[in-house]
């Protein structure tokens, strides 16, 4: 217990010692602010940009309606203004004034307007861009006068201005089920789903090459020769995943203080109310480490078949390629489960995505939850087994290639047991 308490010290402190790791955990974090600070610039310097393009309240506006749909001549304009067209009597005389920049823009409806649904526009701007529109007007002189000749139920039921009141019935006991229970009942889950990708992402090669880089340097024989290779990688999996968990709570404790100032500034919109159950937070905050347990597990093993971070990071892709098999198969989630849901629910690598799935689309008994963190413990306590198996067996490989003969040979006897 002291050798373990000791390889776990040695190699949290030395994770949290390197500069690269706090580099990491205030980059990431930065960047992803950076990220969406910059997305948010640009769409709203795009927004600004097709508003102006398609602003012609300044402009002077030529109206001939030869077919006599429109009943007004006057409109209001995208700065709440009232706007007027000029009216003309032919099609002729306003194009002639938009070539001689009397008008701006001079807009034509034919008389069989109402079977081509086809409108025309012409314009002379001193500048061509593709993205300038000056169909707004027209648009909205057209709608005012359809708008006058339906009733305002129809009005509502053509553009989805109806509003719904639903009332939904639990299962068990016929209560009424509103809308923040169940965002409780998914906050675990999603929660869980989240940290789990955060930890993947941001943790799943320097899991598989803090194994590979100690055969690489040659340190492991001199560790074997002090050290059981049960103790050694016992502590290997728990140092990885204290390491882990800082480096989730640097990323998470900012967006939980920018929540928190959000809050206080009244930045969220009246009436929200974020509202959690401590009880299903705590459960999948459990599920969530043992996942972590069983991934931090299945990336060793990746590093000690491995004889070099080349071939480690070969193989760590296929290897995440099966936890986030559920990602690819998603609608199968939606519905009511089939045998491929119930599949990637109880298939070791998958599981730690797909139960959190199904609990998020409500399709999770509660006993298969259950049921699935008990196969995640043990299938993870069985893969660090056999990971301390396999690296007394391999530990100095240092071959090109996975000698698989070697892996499950007999270790030899000057090594400690």
């Amino acid at each position: 217990m002291n050798k373990t308490l000791e390889v776990i010290r040695f190699e949290v402190m030395r994770s949290l010692k390197k500069p690269s790791f706090w580099i990491a955990a205030i980059l990431i974090p930065l960047g992803f602010a950076l990220y969406i600070g910059f997305a948010a610039m640009v769409g709203y310097n795009t927004g600004e940009a097709l508003e102006t393009a398609t602003d012609t309240s300044e402009m002077k506006l030529g109206l001939y309606d030869e077919s006599g749909y429109i009943k007004s001549d006057k409109i209001v304009n995208t700065k709440q203004e009232e706007q007027s067209f000029e009216k003309y009597s032919n099609k002729d005389s306003g194009i002639a004034d938009v070539k001689a920049k009397k008008i701006d823009v001079f807009y034509y409806v034919p008389a069989d307007f109402a079977e081509t649904k086809k409108a025309e526009i012409y314009t002379k701007p001193d500048e061509r861009s593709l993205i300038s529109d000056y169909s707004t007007p027209l648009r909205v002189a057209l709608n005012t006068t359809a708008l006058a000749n339906v009733s305002p139920t129809d009005i509502a039921v053509i553009t989805n201005a109806v509003s719904f009141d639903t009332t939904t019935f639990d299962s068990t006991d016929d209560h009424v089920i509103d809308q923040g229970e169940i965002i409780r009942a998914i906050a675990g889950p999603v929660i869980a789903l989240a940290c789990f990708y955060i930890l993947m992402v941001v943790l799943g090669n320097r899991l598989t090459a803090a194994m590979v880089e100690e055969k690489e340097n040659r340190i492991s024989e001199l560790i074997l020769t002090s050290i059981k290779p049960n103790t050694l990688i016992v502590g290997k999996i728990i140092s990885l995943m204290i390491v882990g968990i800082i480096q989730l709570i640097v990323l998470v404790v900012p967006v939980l203080l920018l929540y928190k100032i959000a809050g206080n500034l009244n930045i969220f919109p009246a009436g929200f109310q974020l509202s959690l159950d401590a009880i299903n937070i705590a459960q999948y905050l459990i599920y969530l480490v043992a996942a972590y347990f069983l991934f931090t597990a299945m990336s060793v093993f990746v590093g000690v078949i491995s004889p070099t971070a080349k071939d480690a990071n070969s193989y760590s892709g296929f290897m995440i390629i099966m936890v986030i098999l559920p990602i690819f198969f998603i609608n199968a989630f939606m519905g009511e489960p089939s045998a491929l849901t119930y599949f990637l629910s109880y298939f070791p690598p998958s599981a730690p995505i797909s139960i959190p799935l199904r609990a998020v689309f409500g399709t999770l008994a509660p006993w298969e939850f259950w049921v699935g963190l008990a196969e995640i413990v043990v299938v993870g306590a069985l893969i660090a087994k056999l990971d301390a198996s396999i690296f007394r067996r391999n530990a100095i490989e240092f071959t090109a290639k996975i000698n698989f003969k070697k892996l499950f040979s007999t270790p030899r006897k000057t090594w400690k047991k």
